[in-house]
This record gives C-alpha cells, structure tokens and sequence, in this order.
C-alpha cells in the first residue's frame, strides 16, 4: 500500500481546509466542504492519532525579530544522515529539514536566526550538531511564499474564499520590525505545540481571562508576528515527488519570477536569499515525470532565470517538539 491511499478524497479536503485555517473549527470545515460535522470530527481525530498532521506555529520571516532564518547546506559524516536529519528537525529553531540527492549525507536546513552574530557562526557549524559539516549559509532576503502557505490543490475557489473570510486578517505591516514580548513568546510556544488549542486552555495557561487570551492570540496575527500551519507530507496529499530548485535570476527579474513561482500551485515555498543562486523553490510534484514539464512550462518562458540547479528531496523530516535547544540558547 503507498502512503498515499492511507488518505482519501474526503480526507485530503479536510486537510486542505486546515492548511488554509488551521484554527477552523469542525463544524466551519464541515459546512464549508458540504460533510457532516460529526464525520469531520472523526476523519480529524484519525489524522492526528496516526500523527499525519501537526499543527503548529512559527514566526513571520523578516517581520519579528525571531523570524529571521537562513539556509543551510550541510553534509553528513557517513553513516550519521538520519541522526543529523531528526536531530535538526526537534529543534524549535528548525522550520524545514530535508535530505536531498547530489551526493552523500546533504542536508538542506531553514534555521530561524535570532541575531547577526549567529549567522555568521553558523559558517563554522551548527552548536549541538558536531556530525554535519556546514557548506553554504544563505540568509533569507524575502520569503516569497512558505511551507504554511501551500495548501493542496483540492477546494474550490468558493471553499476557499470561505474558509478565508475567519481567518484573522492581517492589519498593514509597519516599517519596523516587531520585539516579541515574553507573554507573546509563551503564546507562541503553546501554538507551537498546538496551534489549535483552545482559548479556555490558552486562558489557563497563561493566567489570563479567556477574552484577553484571544486578545494576545489576534494581536500577534493580525501583527504578522505570528504564522499558523498545518504541516502534512505532501506525498500523503498525491505529491510524492519533491524537488529543490536553485535559480539564478536576474536582478531586474527577481521580484517577478519569485512573485509567479510563489502564485503557482505546485511551489511548496519560495524564498529570495544571498548567493550566486538568488532564489530556493521546492516544488510538489505528482510524479517524478512531472518535473520536466514544470521546467519547461513555468521556468522556460521566464527568461530572467539564467541557471538552475535541481535535486531531489529524498526525506523531508517533520517538524515537531523536542528537547533540543534553540541557537540563541545554545550559544550561551
């Protein structure tokens, strides 16, 4: 049996409704998608005992001071691939973890970065992790689209546009940068372990009135502070084949190439980084026969792509708690 038929049509629309509201409650999703509620219950609870979804948080890139991130190639010492790959993905730090094709023991990493100082330490390693040899360091200049982002391609526009129209909506993004306070860090690290947990249980943890919960929980999204997710294997989804691209675009071209690949359904993520190789896309294919035809048909016409490199994801290694620390920690 593939992965893939542990899911069916029904599931993966459901699935697909929380990675557009990960907070979208059972009867929303049911009305919205015409199933019942007691049936949406049901399907959700499976999801989560065989661990398929997790839902959490991360913070914005570029727009809270803990969302800074930079990419990291790193090899693996041989025999070390997995232990590297799981370690790096219990971090809290971590926002994707992915073994790629090319040679032995590659690793592509996202870190989320506190300070400038740990960028460039990262050149010489990564604190805890003395198995992996770091071999490039990009810094994130404009995340064009992330990982929280992407949903499965299976909802009409209409579904859409409801499941839309709860979300809290964003208030205009200031010039500065916002300096999350502890309250808002512990809101975060409790939607980091469950972006769904309820405002009673969020209230209770915190000390605070369940009103003044889902106060704190609004302002660090309508801020921009903080981006929910619903983060699923899209191979379960029908999208086994996963490829990392590296483009080198024209500077007079990046916003537009970067603007298109972010609009299109198949890109995974998409980000504008430092290095000859000025965009990272990973695309979410249903067949690896499929790669060809996206090169051709999106990358061809756009003739600000010079170059590409292309390699396949050979493991993407899920996100999850752990008792590893974060880079700002670790340091000290």
């Amino acid at each position: 049996m593939n992965d893939s038929d542990i899911l069916d049509a029904v599931d993966h629309r459901i699935i697909a409704a929380l990675q557009i509201n990960p907070r979208a409650g059972v009867a929303e999703v049911g009305r919205i998608l015409g199933e019942h509620e007691r049936s949406v219950a049901r399907r959700l609870q499976r999801l989560l005992n065989l661990e398929i979804v997790h839902f959490t948080a991360e913070y914005e890139r570029l727009r809270s001071a803990p969302g800074h991130s930079a990419w990291l190639r790193l090899k693996a010492r041989p025999g070390c691939l997995e232990a590297v790959g799981d370690t790096l993905a219990r971090r809290v730090d971590a926002l994707n973890v992915a073994a790629v094709s090319g040679a032995p023991g590659l690793l592509w990493c996202e870190l989320a970065v506190p300070d400038r100082p740990l960028l460039h330490a990262l050149a010489e390693g990564v604190p805890g992790l003395p198995d992996a040899e770091v071999l490039d360091v990009c810094l994130t200049l404009r995340p064009f689209k992330t990982a929280a982002e992407w949903h499965a391609p299976v909802l009409t526009d209409e579904e859409e546009r409801l499941l839309r129209a709860s979300l809290v909506q964003p208030l205009p993004v200031p010039a500065d940068r916002y300096e999350p306070t502890p309250t808002d860090e512990r809101v975060a690290g409790l939607l980091r372990h469950n972006a769904r947990v309820s405002l009673t249980e969020l209230a209770r943890e915190l000390g605070f009135s369940t009103a003044t919960a889902g106060r704190r929980l609004a302002s660090l999204l309508e801020r921009r502070v903080l981006r929910l997710r619903t983060a699923v294997d899209p191979a379960l989804l029908g999208r086994p084949a996963r490829i990392l691209l590296r483009l080198k675009v024209r500077p007079a071209g990046l916003e537009k190439v970067g603007t298109a690949l972010a609009a299109h359904r198949d890109v995974h993520c998409c980000t504008a980084v430092t290095g000859p190789y000025a965009l990272l896309a990973e695309v979410c294919l249903p067949h690896e026969k499929d790669v060809y035809g996206f090169l051709v048909d999106v990358l061809g016409p756009a003739g600000d792509v010079t170059d590409l490199d292309t390699a396949v994801i050979t493991r993407a290694y899920s996100p999850g708690p752990g008792p590893d620390t974060p880079l700002r920690q670790a340091s000290t």
